[in-house]
């Protein structure tokens, strides 16, 4: 009886790993999948103002009728811009108003957040006039 008792417990975990391994191989194969999942930029207003907002951020211009001079900037600041080129082209095709009008809106921001630590040596001044640009710029 025990011996049966043993057979009849082996029998059923050797069935259970031939169900699990008929479960797992797909999910292995999603795992090690050979090409990489390419993400595709789909601009939008969002985005496209998030984008205006690095672009101020590294200093380059935010003007979109320059674009030639603008995709210049874009190469001459980093070396591994090309996905970040794409964007801006994207964005100042399709939505011009709303990257135009962000990246102005975060270069005020920066300079006047610059100003301030230029213009005050007192810390507690300093952290005033910052509070006060990030109140006037919603950041």
């Amino acid at each position: 009886m025990k011996t049966l008792m043993t057979s009849f417990g082996l029998l059923s975990c050797l069935l259970l790993i031939k169900t699990t391994e008929s479960i797992i191989p797909p999910f292995l194969e999603h795992l090690q999948r050979e090409q990489p999942v390419v993400h595709t930029f789909r601009p939008t207003a969002a985005r496209c103002c998030r984008v205006g907002q690095r672009t101020a951020r590294r200093m380059m211009s935010c003007s979109t009728y320059s674009g030639q001079r603008l995709l210049n900037s874009v190469h001459s600041v980093r070396g591994d811009s090309d996905a970040f080129t794409t964007k801006v082209t994207e964005c100042t095709a399709n939505f011009a108003t709303s990257f135009e009008k962000c990246c102005v809106n975060k270069e005020n921001f920066l300079k006047e957040i610059r100003m301030c630590r230029r213009r005050y040596t007192d810390r507690v001044f300093r952290a005033k006039c910052i509070k006060i640009a990030k109140a006037k710029y919603r950041q």
